[in-house]
């Protein structure tokens, strides 16, 4: 194997739907970025934000022809479905149920994924632009493909129904690419700087320092926590940034702590992991680890 080999797992996102002729317009008005634009086939990432711009989860969602399929971070689709009812009017049409029990999302990784999907029937997998989605056949099994944040080189969604997991793992495996353990992408995560849900991506930090700039529009209308985003960017002052260090030794137990430096606070370990394994990367790099440093 080697540093182009594409990799597999299943990653545990929640999996919400929107319904209702203004499904879009509650999400514009709530969040970092436009979507009331987003047409069959397209989708976007998007950022709910407290009052004072702190991260409450980022959204992916993806527009079909009468919903909007909405992949939430692990665990997090019924914390977010109680959270945006709380601001539906009397005058909006619109409705939100959790359906991650009906879907698994394999994710697809590493320079070549798009060719590995075009081997198992999806030739068309390398035209889409980040974010936006297609249906697709693999296996036998009707499925959505989503191209989704690069993790060593290409990244792509594949949604599919349970009872079709071990097929479409077969099918890729059989094309060349192979099945990685968690900790593995989590190595892979952290060397490609994507943040992740109850890690880097918490209350306690704001979009633009986890280097998430891409999921915020500076020139739509109001959201909540616009106004503490759009004076950091205008200010270029920004308290905290997400950087990735290298270790000598593990860290993994440290991960939360607070970090010093000549004795004065200078940060916070979200996320830590050894060496990528060997084969996957052949670099022989030490401990990766990432943070957020003030």
């Amino acid at each position: 194997m080697s540093m182009s080999t594409p990799f597999f797992i299943l990653r545990p996102l929640g999996v919400a739907r929107l319904a209702g002729a203004t499904r879009l317009d509650l999400i514009e008005r709530m969040s970092t970025q436009k979507v009331k634009q987003l047409q069959v086939g397209q989708g976007t990432a998007t950022i709910l934000t407290t009052d004072i711009g702190r991260m409450i989860d980022r959204l992916l969602l993806y527009a079909e022809a009468d919903e909007v399929l909405v992949f939430t971070g692990a665990g997090n689709a019924p914390n977010i479905i109680r959270y945006l009812m709380r601001y539906v009017f009397f005058q909006d049409d619109f409705r939100m149920r959790d359906v991650t029990a009906e879907h698994a999302i394999l994710a697809l990784y590493g320079e070549g994924a798009a060719e590995t999907l075009r081997h198992v029937g999806a030739e068309t997998a390398a035209d889409l632009p980040l974010h936006h989605w297609q249906p697709a056949t693999i296996a036998g099994q009707s499925l959505t493909l989503h191209r989704t944040d690069p993790v060593g080189g290409e990244g792509y969604f594949v949604c599919v129904p349970p009872s079709g997991v071990a097929a479409v793992q077969a099918a890729l495996t059989e094309a060349g690419a192979i099945a990685i353990d968690e900790a593995t992408f989590e190595r892979e995560r952290i060397a490609a700087g994507l943040p992740l849900f109850g890690r880097e991506i918490t209350a306690d930090y704001i979009p633009l320092e986890a280097n998430l700039w891409a999921d915020v529009s500076f020139n739509k209308g109001c959201y909540i926590g616009q106004e503490i985003i759009a004076r950091m960017d205008s200010r270029g002052q920004i308290a905290k940034q997400l950087v990735r260090l290298q270790a000598a030794v593990p860290l993994d137990e440290y991960v939360g702590g607070e970090l010093t430096a000549d004795g004065r606070p200078a940060g916070r370990l979200t996320s830590a992991a050894g060496p990528p394994r060997l084969g996957l990367r052949q670099n022989g790099r030490p401990q990766w680890n990432c943070y957020n440093k003030q």
